[in-house]
């Protein structure tokens, strides 16, 4: 069993997944997002908003010889808002709570695994599904999201440079999952039209998603119709209709609930004093952020 083989294996027995590729494919992955911003498949907008801070160089100060890319499973979240009377269940989608916890996780584990060495690893910021589906770990979805075997698209995507040598370079072309070639689940599940049978790449500048991560202060085209939004964040009426998430779709856990006052105090959008600071640190552990109210939350609440 090569060195890389234990490593894999043991992310595996707890509960994870990665793959090395070579630090000098930085070059490739670079080209692949610049080329499609060149020839328009990437919008300029979502580009500068979502893209433009991804960095390709090795960090200063150490030489990496490999990149590892991991897959750590994540559930969604339950978050309850209590307005009027009534309560409203909203969902946080699995990749945006625990994000530091996550990556401390996956770290933790490739430093015990590798531990007789001592070998080092640190963050990087690369485009991940990319990295992922380059690397063999993850597919690709007609949806442009990564799945993974047993748990589809619900995890989380972390990657390091490390000073570890890899004995296999597992750099690839990536794939589609076998069932995208004739399935329109997500196609027809789409409610803004940005996953397309003409191509395959996401038309990301229509996603839901990329709307309501904007800040609050951005209101929502007019051509969105508030009925289309169901998530306090987010979207996943692609993920609920995909044949490779059924095993995981109802996976989630109850994170946080807010009471009549504090859902008041999100809904007028006013915020200062004490109460910003535990509504905050309330919403952050949902992984959601003060800045995304109160029009996020209004939208679900008000319909009229």
């Amino acid at each position: 069993m090569s060195r890389d083989d234990k490593i894999v294996d043991y992310l595996r027995e707890n509960g994870c997944d990665c793959r090395f590729v070579k630090v000098e494919h930085l070059n490739e992955l670079r080209e692949e997002i610049e080329s499609r911003r060149r020839s328009g498949l990437i919008d300029e907008v979502f580009y500068q908003n979502e893209l433009s801070g991804l960095r390709y160089k090795k960090p200063i100060g150490f030489s990496p010889r490999s990149i590892v890319v991991i897959a750590v499973p994540q559930p969604s979240m339950r978050v309850m808002f209590h307005w009027q009377g009534k309560a409203y269940p909203t969902i946080v989608p699995p990749t945006y709570a625990d994000w530091l916890k996550v990556r401390r996780f996956a770290q933790s584990l490739l430093k015990e695994s590798a531990k007789a060495e001592k070998w080092k690893f640190v963050k990087c910021l690369l485009p991940l599904k990319t990295l992922a589906a380059h690397s063999g770990l993850a597919m690709y979805g007609r949806n442009n999201i990564s799945y993974i075997p047993k748990y589809g698209s619900f995890h989380r995507l972390v990657a390091f440079f490390t000073d570890y040598p890899c004995e296999t370079d597992q750099w690839q072309e990536p794939s589609m999952l076998p069932l995208c070639v004739t399935c329109q689940a997500c196609i027809i599940a789409c409610p803004t039209g940005a996953i397309s049978g003409e191509r395959f790449l996401l038309r990301a500048e229509r996603c839901l998603t990329y709307f309501n991560e904007m800040p609050a202060e951005k209101p929502f085209p007019a051509w969105i119709n508030p009925s289309w939004h169901r998530n306090i964040i987010g979207c996943m009426r692609c993920q609920e209709a995909c044949p490779y998430d059924k095993g995981v779709i109802s996976w989630a856990v109850d994170r946080c609930s807010f009471s009549e006052g504090e859902t008041e105090y999100l809904l007028k959008g006013n915020y200062s004093g004490d109460a910003k600071g535990r509504v905050e640190r309330k919403l952050k552990r949902a992984g959601l952020d003060i800045s995304f109210f109160p029009r996020n939350l209004a939208v679900l609440l008000i319909k009229d």
